[in-house]
């Protein structure tokens, strides 16, 4: 018997651009670029009525040729369902290898978009226009993408880093508020995480985000990214460091799934997720600074959730935690809080989990 070891290393690397009312400056970095003349630009109905003829009509005046696929909007149409559609559609229009797919919208659109660049043809060009503040502050950053299935959010998906992310603060002007609260969930998150000077900044200046002062988002957006490149660059492909990111995460997606993916968004289950983390810390005796009331301070001003809604039964959360894609077979893998601006990550053998649950979801 033979044996020979292959060696492979990952030499990728991804730019990200952050500014105001940037659509030019996009459309002459893909002229400038080493691809085709041709992309197709994937984006939702929503979005469609505000950015994509003026960024189709910037792209064409560079010549370069855009094609338009829209999908429908929201988390239950990020799906195989959806992401074979637009591979289909990609074969009719033609698009090349070397032709790219500009993701227009939110952490959804980017998703779906991402996942289908890194699959069709076994790989194409892939840049990002995030168009939601989740996407800009978190989705965008790290070359994550995924599908949901039926037991559970995110389980199919590869790493997959977009060769331009560009972040136009401007088109924060037309977000829902609601929208703009669903992305400081994860600001906040990375606070906690990281930075409790974060914390005290985004507390400060809560009214001048809710009213998007532009230079404000800016720093704002320009902190989270920061503080996620450092975490995503030492573990781009999520084998330990990274899990760090996700704090409210494992339990966040499971209140997403019980509800269908419907009855909370993305942002809410987060910040809910967040605060049982905090319970669960604080019933294992590893925290050692409960900030709770700074979170909840943060949320009402934000309007987001605070109590998880009663129709959504522990049994099923429980169900949906067992399928989570960090389960292995030492069982499960929590990111807890220690202190505001520090977390570790926290291992809960199988036979705990449900009662890991239960004390997570008391109170909350």
């Amino acid at each position: 018997m033979e044996s020979q070891k292959l060696q492979y290393s990952r030499a990728t690397s991804s730019e990200i651009i952050l500014g105001s009312e940037i659509f030019k400056e996009i459309a002459a970095r893909v002229h400038r670029s080493r691809t085709a003349k041709k992309c197709a630009i994937v984006t939702n109905d929503v979005v469609n009525r505000w950015y994509l003829q003026p960024l189709s009509a910037e792209l064409r005046s560079r010549g370069v040729k855009a094609d338009e696929i829209i999908i429908p909007d929201g988390e239950k149409f990020k799906t195989f369902e959806t992401a074979f559609s637009i591979i289909n559609r990609l074969c009719e229009l033609e698009i090349d290898k070397d032709c790219p797919i500009i993701s227009l919208g939110g952490g959804v659109v980017g998703d779906i978009a991402g996942f289908v660049a890194s699959v069709y043809k076994r790989g194409i060009p892939f840049i990002q226009i995030p168009t939601s503040l989740l996407a800009m502050v978190d989705a965008c950053v790290g070359g994550k993408n995924g599908l949901n299935l039926n037991s559970g959010k995110n389980l199919i998906g590869t790493f997959y880093q977009p060769m331009l992310t560009a972040i136009d603060v401007s088109v924060l002007k037309t977000l829902p508020l609601s929208q703009l609260s669903y992305g400081m969930a994860e600001a906040i998150k990375h606070g906690a995480i990281a930075d409790s000077a974060y914390i005290r900044f985004i507390l400060k200046n809560t009214e001048d985000i809710k009213s998007r002062q532009t230079g404000l988002m800016q720093r704002l957006i320009r902190r989270s990214i920061h503080i996620k490149k450092s975490i995503v660059q030492e573990d781009e492909l999520d084998t330990g460091h990274r899990y760090q990111l996700n704090l409210g995460h494992t339990f966040g997606h499971a209140l997403e799934t019980a509800g269908s993916y419907i009855r909370l968004h993305h942002g809410e289950a987060v910040g809910l997720g967040m605060l049982m983390a905090l319970r669960a810390s604080a019933t294992a005796g590893i925290l050692e600074e409960d900030y709770t009331e700074i979170l909840r301070q943060l949320f009402n001003d934000f309007n987001l959730p605070q109590k998880v809604p009663e129709e959504l039964e522990k049994k099923e959360i429980l169900n949906t935690i067992t399928q989570d894609k960090k389960k292995s077979h030492e069982g499960y893998t929590f990111v807890l809080p220690v202190k505001l601006g520090k977390v570790i990550l926290h291992k809960v053998a199988p036979e705990q989990i449900g009662a890991f649950i239960s004390d997570a979801l008391k109170n909350i």
